[in-house]
C-alpha cells in the first residue's frame, strides 16, 4: 500500500473508479472486486479517514444511512436474506465495512451458481477470485437499483 497517500491505494486496490455503485457526500459504495457472496460491496470513506474517532457526527450518521442503501440493495435487488457489515482494516487502513450479502439458498446469477457456504454462520474471508465482467455487469445493476431507491 503506497504509505504517502493511502487513501489513493485504497482506491486503486478496490477499484473504486470502475466498481463505485452510490455515493454520498461522506462515503462510496462499491462492488467488492472479490465476491465472497453475491453482492459483496465495500462501504468506504471517502475522506480518508484512518480511524473511527476521526470520523465527525455528520460522516458517522452518513455512514448508517449509506449502510442502509447497501441493505435494500441487497435485499431488493439481489434477494439477500440480510447483510453482516464487517470493519477489518487491516492491510487497508481506510475507515471501510464488507458489505456481505448473506443467502439462505443457492443463487444463479451471472452464469455463476452463487453459495452462501458459512450460511447461517459468520462468514469466513479468503480468497474469491471474480470475472471482471461479473463485477461489472454486478456493479452495473447495482447502480440501477440505486438510482431507484432515490
Amino acid at each position: 500500500m503506497n504509505a504517502d497517500n493511502p487513501l489513493t491505494a485504497f482506491r486503486e486496490n478496490f477499484q473504486l473508479d470502475q466498481l463505485t455503485v452510490h455515493e454520498s457526500e461522506h462515503w462510496i459504495l462499491s462492488v467488492r472486486p472479490e465476491q465472497m457472496t453475491l453482492g459483496s460491496m465495500v462501504l468506504s470513506s471517502r475522506s480518508g479517514r484512518l480511524h473511527f474517532s476521526e470520523l465527525s457526527a455528520e460522516e458517522s450518521a452518513d455512514m448508517g444511512r449509506e449502510l442502509a442503501v447497501a441493505e435494500r440493495l441487497a435485499k431488493e435487488a439481489l434477494g439477500a436474506v440480510r447483510i453482516n457489515a464487517v470493519c477489518l482494516m487491516m492491510k487497508d487502513p481506510i475507515v471501510h465495512f464488507h458489505v456481505l450479502p448473506r443467502f439462505d439458498r443457492s443463487v444463479s446469477r451471472y452464469g455463476v451458481e452463487w453459495e452462501d457456504a458459512f450460511w447461517p454462520g459468520p462468514p469466513t474471508f479468503g480468497p474469491a477470485p471474480t470475472e471482471e465482467q461479473t463485477l461489472l455487469s454486478l456493479q452495473q445493476d447495482l447502480s440501477s437499483a440505486a438510482e431507484r431507491l432515490k
